[in-house]
């Protein structure tokens, strides 16, 4: 399974980790936001780098603003983020590399940075409630990072690509 993604900030990294290390929770992987749903690539993994690169030549860096902590009916706890226009078409132009895992997201996709998986709704709910802002209102995106799942529940970086 490949992953197409925005690695916060150093300070955001670390606060999210940090709250996710008092509450004894965590996401799948270390802190993230998704530029599109998981999928499968059926080729050669080069292959993917070389798509990758042709769907990102020509998009500039973009800015996320930081929303309030919220939560999914399935346990999730996340970060809301919201990229505005230039998020929505690249997002867009990554959904056509390749159909997604799971039909989970799809328009309606919610950019966020998730903190806690696995919880019942109400715990995410009172988690979600009680957690601080967080240490910053935004950050500027200039790079995305292609990764792969690992077998443990991990994710290996295998390509990083420059925006702008």
């Amino acid at each position: 399974m490949y992953g197409v993604l925005v690695w916060p900030p150093e300070d955001l990294r670390a606060f999210m980790e940090g709250l996710q290390a008092a509450h004894g929770v965590r996401g799948f992987g270390p802190p993230h936001m998704n530029l599109r749903q998981p999928f499968d690539w059926p080729y050669e993994e080069e292959a993917l780098k070389l798509a990758l690169l042709g769907l990102l030549r020509g998009q500039a860096p973009f800015r996320v603003r930081l929303g309030r902590w919220g939560y999914f009916p399935q346990g999730v706890v996340y970060l809301r983020a919201y990229g505005g226009r230039p998020f929505q078409g690249l997002y867009q132009a990554l959904e056509a590399l390749a159909p997604p895992l799971k039909e989970i997201e799809g328009p309606s996709y919610i950019p966020h940075l998730t903190l806690a998986l696995g919880l019942s709704e109400e715990a995410a709910r009172d988690l979600a409630q009680s957690l601080p802002p967080p240490p910053r209102r935004s950050f500027l995106v200039k790079e995305v990072a292609l990764v792969r799942s690992q077998d443990k529940g991990g994710l290996l970086e295998v390509a990083r690509f420059p925006l702008g």
